[in-house]
């Protein structure tokens, strides 16, 4: 075998690694989050919504990509296209614009949650523990 051959190899073997670290990086964080906090009711957030609403909590910014991984890591058939995320993100806007909270998008960077975002939600939710 030739050592450009055995480069390319060698190469897959490590994007398919580090595929594998990100998918348990994004479930690990997902356990996590599940923890950590509670909203409001009156909220009426479905049970994706709450998991990217906490995502985007703990991160500057997010994009599709990321929120997909982190939504469906342990689903062996990779969970729903990632086009879902953006309708979740959508029904999320709506849900979260009564109680004054804006989901941001920055285009070719991703969902973002400014700080005053942040603390509204962390004020208006409770801590679970």
């Amino acid at each position: 075998m030739d050592l450009r051959i055995e480069h390319d190899v060698d190469v897959i073997r490590l994007r398919e690694r580090l595929e594998q670290k990100e998918a348990r990086i994004a479930e690990l964080e997902r356990l996590v989050s599940e923890q950590q906090i509670a909203f409001p009711l009156a909220w009426n957030l479905t049970r994706i919504q709450t998991l990217i609403l906490k995502f985007l909590l703990k991160r500057n910014f997010a994009n599709s990509d990321q929120i997909h991984a982190f939504l469906y890591a342990d689903r062996i058939d990779g969970g729903p296209e990632t086009e879902n995320v953006r309708v979740h993100i959508c029904l999320l806007r709506k849900k979260l614009k009564p109680h004054g909270v804006t989901i941001n998008w920055l285009a070719g960077v991703g969902y973002r949650l400014d700080d005053e975002a942040k603390n509204r939600i962390r004020s208006s939710s409770k801590r679970a523990g």
